[in-house]
């Protein structure tokens, strides 16, 4: 049975369980809106979770005919389509003397809320760039992100011809260009929410106080969520990893591309992306899952019995899919830098 993790949290009569949902929800606009199908089972004894589906790709068509004429035949496309589950998550070890000597100061918490963000964040950066190509060996951990899914489409905008928005001046000069290319954007998808970055949509609340639009805000699990005739701005943020020692931000709609456009021989750079998504299980972009699963699973430690040190893990097994691709699009090369 579809659901959202709202649904699936009202359920639940584990209280711990349930606070871990809230978490994952209160990290995410994207998870507090999409529903999740659960009807994925493994295949290929058991070494494969596949969900296949058809995505729609082009319409039927019809027309006038005369007496004794006759139609042309068409049909409406359809693109058979596959997506295997991701297992996301993390884990984190600690001596059972720490945790007794913790205080008020609840570590395994803080350390199972902070994989938690991980585990979003990862989510985030493959919903948008995710690269499903079946390596060698016939594996592959990631889902295909919607990048790859809109690029070619009809709904994919301004690949040729960049908008600069990267200064007060040139924001002003094109302002009225953008918010309409914005607007054909989120109409021909029947957009619920635009995914980009911070940058992006501090671009957009300009653009629209300069030509006298309005951006409203409103509240969702303790977070402020700006909108536009309806449609919400959500902001990806980034995604981290840990190199050296170090962590390193990267922006999941990413910023700072280069590109050459049309026919310019030089590219472009400070470029970036805005996508648009209608959520729909039916006909638009969806969560999938296991059938009967929870999207998310805790694995957490009993500290009363053997063992000096504990085992704790997070898991999410769920993967996103696009059921028609006039229900999301993209953007293409805005520069804002």
């Amino acid at each position: 049975m579809a659901m959202t993790l709202e649904e699936l949290k009202k359920g639940m009569s584990d209280k711990v369980f349930s606070q871990i949902v809230d978490i994952f929800l209160r990290q995410s606009t994207v998870l507090q809106s999409l529903t999740f199908d659960d009807c994925v089972s493994a295949s290929g004894g058991g070494s494969t979770m596949k969900y296949k589906y058809l995505r729609k790709v082009l319409p039927a068509t019809a027309e006038f005919r005369k007496i004794g004429g006759s139609y042309t035949a068409s049909a409406a496309t359809k693109q058979e389509c596959e997506a295997n589950l991701a297992i996301m998550g993390g884990a984190v070890q600690m001596d059972r003397v720490l945790n007794k000597v913790a205080g008020n100061f609840d570590n395994m918490a803080y350390q199972i809320e902070e994989h938690i963000k991980a585990i979003v964040s990862l989510f985030h950066y493959t919903l948008i760039n995710g690269d499903a190509t079946t390596t060698a060996s016939g594996d592959h951990p990631e889902f295909q992100g919607l990048d790859s899914m809109i690029a070619g489409t009809t709904t994919e905008y301004g690949t040729d011809k960049a908008i600069d928005l990267s200064s007060i001046t040139s924001l002003k000069a094109n302002a009225d260009e953008f918010y309409e290319a914005l607007s054909l954007l989120i109409k021909t998808t029947d957009a619920d929410a635009v995914l980009t970055n911070t940058e992006m949509i501090t671009k957009i609340q300009t653009v629209a106080r300069i030509l006298g639009y309005r951006t409203e805000s409103e509240e969702a699990f303790g977070k402020r969520i700006t909108t536009i005739d309806g449609v919400k701005l959500i902001d990806m943020q980034n995604h981290y990893t840990v190199s050296s020692g170090s962590a390193v931000a990267n922006s999941v709609v990413k910023k700072g591309l280069k590109r050459k456009l049309g026919s310019e021989q030089t590219e472009t750079t400070g470029l970036t992306d805005i996508y648009a998504v209608k959520f729909d299980v039916n006909d638009g972009f969806h969560g999938i899952s296991l059938n009967g699963g929870s999207v998310i699973d805790q694995y957490l430690p009993d500290f009363s019995k053997p063992g000096t040190v504990k085992d704790a893990e997070v898991e999410m097994i769920a993967a996103t899919v696009l059921k028609n691709t006039q229900h999301a699009g993209a953007l293409r090369n805005i520069k804002i830098a």
